[in-house]
């Protein structure tokens, strides 16, 4: 019954599918727990179709030509079971965000680089956020939400989607038309996705914007800054990360703002990491390392405030108190 369901839902309008939700309803209404069945069912379909909908809908709007190159073949679909197949060793960094769908299409023209387009429905416009924060490099670009572009590739997200645009070939040459593509795109999307919240919490003083990663497994942690081999700090999907780093001449210092679900868990991961990465600080939570540097933890409410590589106890514990206020 629930393949008929979905065979109907999905060819089905929008009003359609609430008249059909409604109608049978009342044909099982004598049957309450099959009743509770079909709604639910009922539901996860007609929340699928709307999701699929949006992204249907952009992809309608993307040119099949643009300043003389040409759309080519038929449009390349995949989720979070197949992404492996398109991008082979790459598609870990998108699975650890709520990637859920993504499209390539291809642009040709006699005697031009090729122009490959791919859209990445990302759920939430934290996570489209998210991955383009993951290899953010280069200077904004001035297309959607935040960009950049470089070595013929061009990088923005909006909404809930990350775009990325590349040229395969003279850079110099498709430069202007993917700058025109992506102006296309953007315009397509019609809302604006909201940054994650957590970025409020970090300080500005000698903040390197653009290096400002937002991630939730500590995987995506250990590409930017390599603490464990093990998951010492219990991330999963379920918390919010971000890492920032922050120029104080000569070096470099960072701060990693953690958001769990419940205090416990923040306290939890603070005793992890104490005892893991720095075991010299159990009784204070800071400790001298054998660079010179200083690294300083502290656990508030649901949150957990690292700082590595600090330049001197006082500098580290000043900032954990600008992250402290900003939490209160």
């Amino acid at each position: 019954m629930s393949e008929k369901i979905e065979d109907c839902v999905g060819n089905m309008a929008l009003s359609q599918a609430m008249n059909f939700g409604f109608t049978m309803h009342r044909e099982f209404k004598r049957s309450n727990s099959c009743m509770r069945t079909l709604i639910g069912i009922w539901i996860l379909l007609l929340t699928s179709f709307l999701r699929g909908n949006a992204m249907d809908d952009l992809i309608q709007s993307l040119p099949t030509e643009i300043s003389g190159w040409q759309s080519t073949g038929a449009d390349e679909f995949y989720n979070r079971e197949t992404l492996h197949e398109y991008i082979n060793g790459g598609a870990e960094l998108y699975l650890a965000y709520a990637f859920q769908q993504m499209v390539a299409r291809r642009y040709v023209k006699q005697n031009a680089p090729e122009i490959v387009l791919e859209i990445y429905n990302m759920t939430h416009s934290s996570d489209a956020y998210g991955i383009f924060s993951s290899e953010r490099q280069d200077e904004e670009a001035g297309i959607g939400q935040d960009s950049e572009y470089g070595g013929g590739l061009l990088r923005f997200w909006k909404d809930k989607y990350f775009i990325s645009i590349l040229a395969i070939g003279d850079e110099t040459v498709a430069k202007p038309i993917i700058f025109e593509l992506g102006q296309k795109v953007a315009a397509a999307i019609p809302v604006l996705g909201e940054r994650p919240d957590i970025l409020r919490l970090i300080p500005d003083d000698h903040l390197l914007k653009n290096r400002i990663r937002f991630f939730h497994a500590h995987t995506i942690l250990n590409r930017q800054y390599f603490l464990a081999s093990e998951n010492i700090l219990n991330l999963d999907q379920n918390t919010d990360c971000v890492f920032a780093p922050f120029e104080i001449r000569p070096a470099k210092s960072y701060a990693l703002i953690i958001r769990y679900a419940d205090k416990q868990q923040a306290e939890t991961a603070y005793l992890s990491f104490l005892a893991n990465y720095l075991p010299d600080a159990l009784v204070t939570g800071f400790a001298r390392l054998e660079n010179g540097s200083w690294t300083m933890a502290r656990p508030m409410d649901h949150f957990l405030i690292i700082v590595l590589e600090a330049p001197s106890q006082e500098w580290a514990s000043d900032l954990i108190a600008k992250v402290m206020k900003r939490i209160r």
